[in-house]
Order: C-alpha cells, then sequence, then structure tokens
C-alpha cells in the first residue's frame, strides 16, 4: 500500500525533469546528489523543509523540525542542515575545486566539526582522503571559518584502469597498503559491481548494481564475505521522465523502510518526501520550500 493513501490525500507525482541523479545510489545520502545544471538553471538557492511526524491510526503533527539544501549560484549544493529533536542544529559543508570534483566534506558535531578532505591528480582521480578535527573561528555553526585544524589521519589511493576494471590500491597513514577495491564495469560501461577486500585479514565485502532497461538503477546491494544474501539492499523506481519515485530499503531481505519523493509539476522541484518505518508504521512527512536566486 502507498503512503499516500494512508495519509488520505493525492500529491501528483508527474514532473518533467531530474533535480536529483543517483547514478551511483546515493540519492538522499550525504554526498552529493543533486544534478548541478538543473539547480542552476532555475536559478534555486535553497529547499527548506519542514518535518511532520503520523503515528499510525493518529493525525498527523508538526515536530517542529527542519533541514536545508543549500546551493551555490553554479547550482553545486554548499550545504546541509538539520534539527534534532533537542532543537540542536547538524550541519554538513561541501567545497569542490574548478573540476567540481568534491575538496572537502564537512560535518558539525557535538565537538565542534570534523572533515574529510581530497585531493586529485590531473585526470580527476582521488589520490588522498585526509581527516581532520576542526575548530570554527566563527561563533555560529552555519557561518564556519577555520581557525584551527588537527589531522588525525590520511589515506592514500593508486588506480589502475583497463577496460572493464578500476583498481584502487589503498594505503594507510604510514603509506603501506591495507586495502585494495575493484571496480567491474558491464561492456556498456554500466557499473555492475565493487569488491573490496582488507590486505591483513582478507576479509571481503561487495557492492553489486542492477539496471532498469533504460538504464537507472533499480538496485543495490551490500554482500559480507560468501554471504548470499545482502546485508542491506535499496530498489530504485523512477517516473517516465527518470525522476527517483520510490525507495525501498532492505536489511536480510526484510523490507524496512519505504520512501517516496514527490516534484512539483510547476517547476520540476522535489515537493515533499514521505518516509514510512515499516517496523513501527510511523511515517515521516518533509515538505519542501524552495528559495530562488534573484
Amino acid at each position: 500500500m502507498k503512503i499516500i493513501s494512508v495519509l488520505t490525500f493525492i500529491i501528483p507525482f508527474c514532473s518533467f525533469g531530474q533535480m536529483m541523479e543517483n547514478e551511483k545510489g546515493t540519492i538522499l545520502s550525504d554526498d552529493p546528489f543533486f544534478n548541478e545544471k538543473f539547480i542552476k538553471s532555475v536559478k534555486l538557492k535553497s529547499i527548506s523543509g519542514t518535518i511532520s511526524n503520523k503515528k499510525e491510526l493518529g493525525a498527523i503533527s508538526n515536530t517542529g523540525r527542519k533541514q536545508a539544501y543549500l546551493f551555490n549560484e553554479n547550482g553545486s549544493l554548499k550545504g546541509f542542515y538539520k534539527t534534532s529533536k533537542n532543537r540542536d542544529t547538524s550541519f554538513i559543508f561541501y567545497e569542490y575545486n574548478e573540476s567540481s570534483n568534491l575538496t572537502v566534506k564537512r560535518y558539525s558535531d557535538s565537538y565542534g566539526f570534523y572533515s574529510y578532505t581530497y585531493s586529485y591528480n590531473d585526470k580527476d582521480e582521488m589520490i588522498k582522503k585526509v581527516y581532520a578535527r576542526e575548530k570554527n573561528a566563527n561563533k555560529a555553526k552555519i557561518n564556519f571559518k577555520l581557525g584551527e585544524q588537527y589531522v588525525v589521519f590520511e589515506e592514500g589511493y593508486s588506480t589502475t584502469k583497463n577496460d572493464t576494471s578500476e583498481t584502487r590500491l589503498i594505503l594507510n597513514s604510514n603509506g603501506r597498503p591495507y586495502q585494495e577495491q575493484t571496480l567491474i564495469y558491464n561492456n556498456l560501461g554500466y557499473l555492475e559491481k565493487v569488491e573490496s577486500k582488507l590486505l591483513i585479514n582478507n576479509e571481503t565485502t561487495k557492492e553489486v548494481f542492477e539496471y532498469n532497461d533504460r538504464g537507472f538503477i533499480k538496485s543495490k546491494q551490500f554482500f559480507d564475505g560468501d554471504d548470499t544474501i545482502p546485508r542491506k539492499k535499496f530498489l530504485y523506481n523512477y517516473d517516465e521522465w527518470g525522476n527517483v519515485t520510490f525507495i525501498d530499503e532492505y536489511k536480510q531481505n526484510t523490507r524496512v523502510k519505504h520512501k517516496e519523493i514527490l516534484y512539483d509539476q510547476s517547476n520540476l522541484i522535489i515537493k515533499t518526501i514521505l518516509s514510512q518505518d515499516l517496523t513501527s508504521n510511523l511515517i515521516t512527512i518533509i515538505k519542501f520550500k524552495p528559495e530562488f536566486y534573484d
């Protein structure tokens, strides 16, 4: 049963563009997943959402919590924030280089800030990742200015490629290899599998991707070792224009969460996310309002 029928109101699913990308199965994650060209073309500055809940057989209630995505004028996601039950606000900030590669992903937490900084070679291949704790020189979290930074660890990456695969050797802070990642592509260039192995104990994990007849990801599965049942799985459905409309999350082949994404037909911008916890049947409703650059 669809969430919208439970809520007893109808919101149209129809839209005519792809505001959000899901090429890597990262939609609604903390990685940038918005279509920069779309965001820039409509001059979108932000989308701010109010969060409501609906318990089983109960009425919809406003939680007072909010979340928002913030964009720069180039269409890149520059920030995300979300308020918690105790009204504390957590932030994620993003920075990019001239090639639009993500160079910094910065999180706030109860101790201040921490960041991941990424470096690339002239082929746009990531060659280093640095994790650091940071202090904000400003009092307001939303106006972050780097005051002090303490590097905790860094990783190096060495990549080799052929026609159908890509192998990454991951080096620890001492410059020694500890993990190997192999990305396997089909003859059309679609990523089919990511195999990871820890070199010390040979522990392995695997991500498997499947696509629909239009080349959009229809499933992303995570396996541990030789397990045949995925530890976690996501299924995606799309409308006829390629917009993600449904996401189903599974754990050990048991469906645990169902999401529906609804779009405003007048401007193609995301309007509402409905998320149902299938254990408690709690439905979370996030209704977004856009703001535009002049």
